[in-house]
């Protein structure tokens, strides 16, 4: 990350209008946000960034490893809450209903690569 952009994330975490990535704050923004499924969404979260410790997570703010189609490199956000608001607009809004059980789909469309993807977020989400 560059000094500008670093310098922009104190401005903004500092500032106060924006809130602090927390568990309970991640869970109100992706129900917020009109996310089916919140609690799956934010175990995906917590797996995806080690418990936020990720450097993914902490100098890109991107929480679910969402890359770039076009050029394969991971996202960059502003605030953590810009990366939930993304995952709806580049996954989720692919998700119907009658897609059937979420993590199901998830596995479907290949969200994620490592073969043990599904039993880790039942795994977070045990932890819930």
């Amino acid at each position: 990350m560059d000094g500008k952009t670093s310098q922009k994330f104190k401005r903004v975490k500092s500032n106060g209008h924006l809130p602090e990535l927390t568990i309970p704050n991640l869970y109100t923004e992706i129900k917020k946000n009109g996310i089916l499924y919140p609690k799956v969404v934010l175990a995906q979260a917590i797996l995806e960034t080690g418990w936020f410790t990720s450097p993914l997570c902490r100098d890109r703010h991107n929480l679910f490893g969402l890359t770039n189609p076009r050029t394969g490199k991971y996202y960059e956000f502003a605030h953590w809450s810009e990366s939930v608001r993304a995952y709806y607009t580049k996954v989720q809004y692919k998700y119907k209903r009658e897609d059937g059980n979420y993590l199901l789909w998830l596995k479907k469309i290949g969200y994620a690569e490592a073969p043990d993807y599904i039993p880790a977020i039942i795994s977070v989400l045990k932890m819930l």
